[in-house]
């Protein structure tokens, strides 16, 4: 099958150019201007629109069980994903308590064949410790699941590393070729601040971002940064929430230690008074939403490359889901959904508010996620024989955010009634058409696993 994109502006992590795309078998064959098509080839117009990368979201939450909660599974999650131009997420395969790693990963990859319509890669999870082997990490990493993710909380889930357990997971994937991601924040903290709180009846939604004040997000970056450097491994921290975390990665960089971050659009665009409202546990989240002030570090911290990717966290409950315990924070499901709306967001706010360029729009939602995380140059960027992963984008078109137009699980958004200009149009995953016209018309069937290897490929701080 042969497809030819013609008349629209490619954007790429460093450039921007009018030429037109061939696709042939399901690969970026030719790039140039007035390509003529093959014969038989299906033409495409998009004049007047980007032509981008398909986005890469690496942080994303299929299926997670909270509390008797589950939130959305992979065919919702991959098709809210496709109409928002993103053509491959990264999510978790978390064994069980007695289960082993490549249990899990496999249990996971069942569960997805057949019902993604975008392809997918795993992050194993370094948890229940007292079930990990010697060699996991290793056998992960050449099972093509080199990224791996740790927590400083959630001792009662069995998901925390102790010190001693992540310094030496931070040794063996360092040594072997893989990356550790870690949830950075400071749990006896958390801990005192949940019991002095429901102690007083404060359980509310903005009693749970009182809990986590911005410091144990900081002190817990720090902690991490340190061991990571004393083992000479590179690091990647999740959903940076806080400019205190912004600025001890500065540091860390300073001292000449690889370390990589995200940060989230809702950390970048919603703030903690949203859950001082009636429907505030619809934004908990861990992190919580913070005070505006930090929104400024972040945005800093992406324009100086400190923060190298921007992810969603995408962790999609119903309404009906975040209201059943709205009145006891720790029984809300905790998350927000998003991968839907991560590129009109970043363009919208980013872009066009000034925050950054067409190009650093590509370099944070794609093409870094792609070389961090073992992607690239197969995903990721727009070259002769790369993947066909592409979004016709329209950087004109006004949109009310609701949750009809976004195809997911949820019947509700963080972003409900938001008016944004620019929107994904048509969304293709190996030269086959998944979204046209902002119509679904690929299938489920269509998403498969990426075999990943070669983490870390290029240096974080790429020059903007």
């Amino acid at each position: 099958m042969k497809t030819l994109i013609s008349g629209g502006r490619l954007v790429t992590e460093i450039d921007s150019y009018n030429a037109d795309i061939l696709i042939e078998d399901g690969r970026i064959a030719r790039i140039g201007a007035g390509l003529t098509p093959p014969d038989g080839a299906l033409v495409t117009d998009a004049s007047g629109k980007l032509v981008l990368p398909g986005v890469i979201d690496s942080h994303v939450h299929v299926s997670l069980e909270q509390g008797g909660h589950v939130s959305s599974d992979f065919r919702s999650t991959t098709r809210a994903a496709a109409f928002g131009g993103v053509t491959s997420i990264l999510t978790y395969a978390t064994p069980r308590k007695g289960q082993l790693l490549s249990e899990a990963v496999e249990e996971r990859k069942v569960q997805a064949e057949g019902n993604c319509y975008i392809d997918f890669g795993l992050h194993a999870a370094l948890v229940n410790w007292d079930d990990r082997q010697d060699d996991e990490i290793v056998e992960m990493i050449e099972a093509g699941v080199p990224s791996f993710k740790a927590y400083t909380v959630y001792s009662s889930s069995g998901l925390r590393s102790t010190e001693e357990q992540l310094y030496g997971a931070l040794l063996a994937a360092g040594q072997h070729g893989g990356l550790i991601e870690v949830h950075c924040e400071n749990e006896w903290i958390i801990e005192r601040n949940i019991r002095h709180l429901a102690e007083k009846g404060r359980l509310s939604p903005a009693d749970h971002a009182a809990s986590r004040p911005s410091y144990v997000e900081g002190e817990a970056v720090g902690a991490v940064l340190r061991a990571a450097y004393d083992a000479g491994a590179p690091v990647y921290i999740v959903h940076v929430s806080t400019a205190e975390a912004v600025e001890v990665i500065d540091d860390a960089l300073e001292l000449g230690l690889e370390v990589y971050a995200e940060t989230c659009p809702h950390f970048l665009l919603l703030d903690e008074r949203k859950l001082e409202g009636s429907d505030g546990q619809r934004y908990a989240t861990c992190p919580p939403l913070r005070d505006q002030e930090h929104q400024g570090g972040l945005w800093d911290g992406l324009d100086d490359g400190l923060i190298q990717v921007i992810a969603t966290d995408h962790c999609e409950f119903t309404a009906a889901d975040k209201d059943e315990d709205a009145s006891d924070f720790r029984r809300i499901p905790m998350g927000l959904p998003g991968v839907g709306t991560l590129l009109p967001l970043m363009w919208h706010f980013g872009v066009s508010g000034g925050h950054m360029k067409e190009r650093d729009l590509v370099d944070r939602l794609c093409t870094q996620p792609a070389e961090i995380f073992g992607l690239y140059p197969r995903k990721g960027n727009l070259a002769v024989g790369s993947d066909a992963d592409i979004v016709i984008f329209d950087p004109e078109l006004p949109v009310t955010i609701t949750p009809e137009i976004l195809h997911g699980h949820s019947d509700y958004s963080p972003y409900d009634g938001l008016e944004v200009t620019g929107w994904p149009v048509s969304t293709m995953v190996r030269g086959n058409w998944i979204v046209k016209d902002r119509e679904l018309v690929g299938s489920h069937e269509l998403g498969s696993f990426i075999r990943r290897e070669h983490v870390c490929q290029k240096p974080g701080r790429r020059e903007t």
